[in-house]
Formats: C-alpha cells, structure tokens, sequence
C-alpha cells in the first residue's frame, strides 16, 4: 500500500510539473536566428529576423501595427511552442520572446501605439469568443526576470463575444485606444454572389456582415451598422479618430471592393466607386486623408486599363495612379503575354508621403517615389508561398518589412527587413 502511494504521490507530482510545463510557454525566450545576406539582384542586404527550420512566422497583417509601442520588437505568429501564437523578436539583438499563450484559435491581433498592451481574440471549441487584453510590458518584464505566471495573470477579458454574432472580417483599435471595431457575421447565410464578368474570381461564400463598436474599458457592444456583403478586413485610421477602412470579401475580385466607416455617425459609403473592368483588392490606409489599393492586372483582360497601386482621397474621392510593374515585353502582343505574367499585388505608403512599396506576382518589392514616379527594385525572389511578402514600412520611414519564403523555397515564411538606402533618396 505504502508503494501504491509513493507512486501516485510521485505521478501527481509529474503530472502537476507537465500541466505546469503546458502553461509556462508565455514569456519563453529562443536565441537569435537573425543574420543578413545581399540580395542577389539588387546588392542590397536583407536582414533575416526569424528563420526556423520547422514553423513559419508570419507577420501581423499590414494593416495593423507591426512594431511594439517601444519601437523595440517587431511581432509575429508562429507555431513553434506548438499551438499557435504571437511572438516577438528584439530588432536589434534577434532574441524572440513568446508574447500569448492559451488554447482556441486567437487572432485579430491589435498592438497599441502608445503602451505596453495587445488586443486579440481567443475562441474555444463550443465556447462563445472573447476578446482579450494582454499587458505586454509585464510579460516581458516578468520573462527578462524568470517569473513567469499563468498567462491569465496578464490578461483582461474585455468583453464576451454574443453568440448571436460571430467575429468574423477584423478588429481594429481606435487612434485614442478607447474602442474596438469588431467585424461580425450573424448567425444565417444568403446566396453565393456571383461575378457577372467571371464567376471563378470568387472563394469566399457571401454572407451578411457587419460592425460593432467594443468599449475597451468597460467591454459595452454596440451596434454602428450592418452591410448586405461579407466583412473583411476592418482596419481603423492610426491618424484619424473614428475612422475606419474595411472591405467586401470574396477572396477574389468583388463587385465593390472598398467602404469608408464614419464610427461617428454609424455610417458608411463606398470607396473609391469600381468599373466591371477592374479588380481592386488590399487597401491600406497610409495616412490621414489617402488609402492606397492595387488594381490588379494579372489576367488578359485587366492589361487595357490602368492598374498598379493607386491612391485615393477619403475627403474628396480624388484618385491618383502611383505606379505599376512592368507587365510583359514592349513587342509582345496582348495575346502572347502568359496569364499570370505579373502585377503588383499588396501595397502600402511611409507616413512621411515620399514611398509606396508593392509586392507582385513574381515575389519582388519595389519601392515608387510617390513624389517623382520614380521606381526602385529593393528585393527578389520571395517566392509568395506560404503566403505574400506584405510590405510594410517603419515608422521612421526608413525601412520596409516582409515576410518571406525564399528561404524555404516557398515551405515556409521568414520574417525580415531592409533599409531604405539612401541612393534612392538622390534623383
């Protein structure tokens, strides 16, 4: 008997260090992976940030926040603990640090400009959503000192979601960090939209859509308006208070792509008004009165209009085109261009107004000057597998950061980052 207990006492003791061992992931610390290489075609040197053998990193989407309050660490999702969660690397010393811990699936990550906190949502199998928020400061004080706790000692359950509506397009934190824009979904389904000009350029199923405004201090939903089309891609102005850009979601070409949110007066209107002709996809708001967009021109069809990325007035609708990649040879006739021959395909602008940086089909980064329409090839070869490059610039305007599977050969994405040389500055 005495050997029976000893035994459990010891599997207790076990069993109690492994369910410990599963919640002590938050505040881990990996060595550097970073190191640099010159770009093959450019010269320029890339830094590579994160590089594992296993996972892939991927960057917060880039119409969100990449960069810490603190300008020191630049956040990533990653799977490397083994379920999913955000992650931040030191831009100078590459040592990462995992920032969230938890079940469910958790996402709509929303770092704060001004201090030491994070805004995401956490949804358990049957449970209804939450959304949380985390105080970074104290994960990364607590990890630097070795006294990491339980990862609910630094979260705050700032609301628990209605099960009558499901989080689904986005969330995005107001400039004065008081409330929360929360993409919905209600509970039922309306038909498939259907492309009159090509009816394969869709993937997502249609459903009706809508906003809710989170206060973040006392975790009140309310309602600013409900849309015919499925939400996406909800991002709130860093410039502009209660303002907010989000989009019709097709995972393809939509009808209207883009809607201008006024949070003031629960009210939206179109953006930038579409021709049957063109396809516009992945808006960003740059800075306090332009979104900058691609229209697409990978298809035959779309190479006699204007495309590249361009730029639109939320004041006055005034539309200006900033640039595109060269799409085929000066001899080639339409018809003899391949398909897929290329495009620019994400966009995004330095606050500053002097660059626009795109990706496109062929996994390159340009830079524009937005000022002179000059074009400069910063990086190659980024495959655009698992995902795309996402450009994204920092806020000094002097760097651009991606995600990458050139490493990998498209397996799996690295987190990296170039400066902005100063040649470029000199035309």
């Amino acid at each position: 008997m005495k050997t029976f207990n000893s035994f459990t006492a010891l599997f207790a003791v076990l069993l109690l260090f492994t369910v410990s061992s599963l919640h002590a992931q938050i505040g881990r610390r990996f060595p550097s992976e970073m190191f640099t290489y010159n770009d093959s075609i450019t010269g320029l040197p890339v830094k590579v940030l994160t590089n594992s053998p296993e996972f892939s990193d991927t960057r917060i989407y880039q119409t969100h926040p990449q960069w810490s309050y603190d300008n020191k660490y630049i956040a990533f999702r990653s799977q490397r603990s083994g379920n999913g969660q955000l992650f931040f690397v030191h831009e100078t010393t590459g040592e990462i640090i995992q920032i969230t811990d938890g079940e469910g699936r958790s996402g709509e990550y929303n770092l704060s400009r001004k201090k030491g906190l994070l805004y995401f949502t956490r949804k358990l199998k049957d449970q209804p959503a939450q959304v949380i928020e985390l105080d970074t400061d104290r994960v990364l004080a607590d990890s630097e000192k070795g006294t990491m706790k339980h990862h609910t000692a630094y979260e705050r359950v700032v609301s628990v979601w209605p099960d009558s509506l499901s989080i689904s397009g986005g969330m995005g934190l107001d400039v004065e960090e008081d409330l929360l824009y929360v993409g919905v979904t209600p509970p039922y389904n309306v038909e498939t939209w259907q492309n009159p000009i090509d009816d394969t350029n869709h993937r997502i199923k249609n459903h009706p859509g809508g906003i809710r405004i989170l206060d973040v201090k006392t975790g009140e939903i309310r309602k600013a308006f409900d849309v015919d089309f499925t939400m996406g891609h909800v991002q709130a102005s860093p410039f502009v208070t209660r303002e907010i850009v989000f989009c019709h979601e097709t995972g393809g070409d939509s009808p209207q792509r883009m809607w201008f949110g006024d949070m003031a007066a629960n009210s939206y209107r179109p953006l930038y008004i579409e021709s049957d002709y063109e396809w516009v996809t992945h808006e960003t708001i740059v800075d306090a009165n332009h979104v900058y967009f691609n229209v697409l021109c990978h298809l035959d069809r779309l190479k006699t209009k204007p495309s590249g990325i361009f730029s639109v007035n939320l004041r006055n609708g005034h539309v200006r085109v900033i640039g595109q990649v060269f799409t085929g040879n000066v001899n080639d006739d339409l018809k003899s261009i391949p398909a897929q021959t290329n495009s620019f395909w994400h966009c995004n602008g330095s606050q500053d107004g002097q660059w626009a940086a795109g990706d496109d089909f062929k996994g390159n980064v340009t830079l524009v000057n937005v000022k002179t329409g000059e074009m400069h090839l910063l990086t190659t070869g980024h495959v655009m597998k698992p995902n795309h490059a996402h450009p994204y610039f920092s806020l000094d305007n002097k760097k651009v950061l991606i995600q990458s599977g050139k490493l990998s050969e498209g397996k799996r994405l690295a987190v990296m980052i170039i400066d902005i040389p100063e040649s470029f500055y000199k035309e």
